[in-house]
C-alpha cells in the first residue's frame, strides 16, 4: 500500500491570481500551519491564464516526492488550467493527487441562509481565524481580495456571515470604464496612504479608493462589535492588507493582526481535519 503524501500544496484560486503554499503534513501542531514556501501566479482575464513556466519551475524545486494539491477556487478556467499543468509538471513516476475542497469538508459551523453558497475563500479565513482567535472572543475577519469581504466568526466558532464591497482595483476599473474621462489607477504601488485631500484629478481618486474602503471596512467592524458583550479579535489578510492594517491599528481601536497567507492556512487545516477523519 503506497504511503501519504508528506507535503501539501494548497491552492487558493481567486479572481486576479492564483497562490500556492507547501506545507509539512506531518504534525497535528496546535498552532496555525504556516506555508514553507509560497508562489503567486497572476491570471490573464477572463480565460484564467497564468504563467505555467514558472509554476512547473517551482515545483521542480520546492516539491520533492509524491504532493497532495488541495484546492480552493472561485475561477473555473484557472482551476482547469492548474490542474492540466500540475499533471504535466510533475516528476516521472511521481503522483499528484489533486483535489477540490467542497463545503461539507470545512470543519466550521454556519449560522447563515444559505451555507453551500459561501466563497470558499471566505470560509477557509474563518477557518484560519478560528484557530487564532481567543476562545471567549469572536473574530472580525477583512479579507482584501478582487473583492474586500468582511466576516464575522462567533464567539462560539461559528461564520455569521458579513459583508461583501469592490476592492481597490476593481474600484479602479469601474471608474475608468464607467466614465468618459477619468484616467486607470493602479493601486498596487502604494507604501503609504495617499493624503486625504487629492490636488488633482489622480490623487483624488487615489484618496477615494483607499479611505473609501478604509472607512467601509472601520465602519462595518464597529457595527459588529457593538453586538458583542466583549471586543472581537481583529485579523486581515489580502493583496492590499499591510498598508490597511496599519491604518486601521492607528485609528480603530482593534488590535489588528496581518496574516498574508489566511487562506492557504485555512487549506491546511482542512487537510488536516481530513487526516483525522473528523
Amino acid at each position: 500500500m503506497p504511503s501519504s503524501p508528506a507535503n501539501l500544496v494548497a491552492v487558493d484560486i481567486g479572481n486576479s491570481r492564483i497562490k500556492l503554499g507547501l506545507f509539512d503534513r506531518g504534525g497535528d501542531s496546535p498552532d496555525l500551519p504556516v506555508p514553507l514556501e509560497t508562489l503567486e501566479l497572476p491570471l490573464a482575464h477572463p480565460a484564467g491564464e497564468f504563467d505555467q513556466e514558472l509554476l512547473a519551475r517551482w515545483c521542480d524545486k520546492h516539491i520533492s516526492g509524491d504532493a497532495l494539491w488541495r484546492m480552493s477556487s472561485v475561477h473555473r478556467g484557472a482551476t482547469e488550467r492548474l490542474i492540466a499543468a500540475a499533471a504535466v509538471a510533475k516528476p516521472p513516476g511521481r503522483e499528484r493527487t489533486l483535489r477540490q475542497i467542497a463545503h461539507v469538508e470545512v470543519p466550521l459551523a454556519m449560522e447563515v441562509d444559505y451555507p453551500d453558497r459561501v466563497g470558499m475563500d471566505r470560509l477557509l479565513d474563518a477557518l484560519a481565524a478560528n484557530r487564532l482567535r481567543a476562545p471567549d472572543r469572536a473574530a472580525i475577519v477583512v479579507d482584501l481580495g478582487t473583492a474586500i469581504k468582511v466576516d464575522l466568526v462567533t464567539a462560539a466558532g461559528a461564520f455569521a456571515g458579513g459583508a461583501i464591497l469592490p476592492g481597490l482595483a476593481m474600484s479602479a476599473r469601474a471608474l475608468e470604464e464607467q466614465t468618459d474621462a477619468l484616467p486607470h489607477i493602479e493601486v498596487d504601488h502604494w507604501r503609504e496612504p495617499p493624503y486625504p485631500i487629492g490636488k488633482s484629478t489622480v490623487p483624488a481618486i487615489e484618496s477615494g479608493l483607499f479611505w473609501g474602503a478604509v472607512g467601509a471596512i472601520r465602519e462595518l467592524s464597529v457595527r459588529y462589535a457593538a453586538q458583542l458583550p466583549t471586543p472581537p479579535d481583529f485579523f486581515i489578510t489580502g493583496g492590499s492588507a499591510p498598508l490597511v492594517a496599519r491604518v486601521l491599528a492607528s485609528t480603530s481601536g482593534f488590535p489588528v493582526r496581518h496574516l498574508p497567507h489566511l487562506v492557504l492556512s485555512g487549506i491546511a487545516l482542512v487537510d488536516q481535519a481530513y487526516k483525522n477523519g473528523k
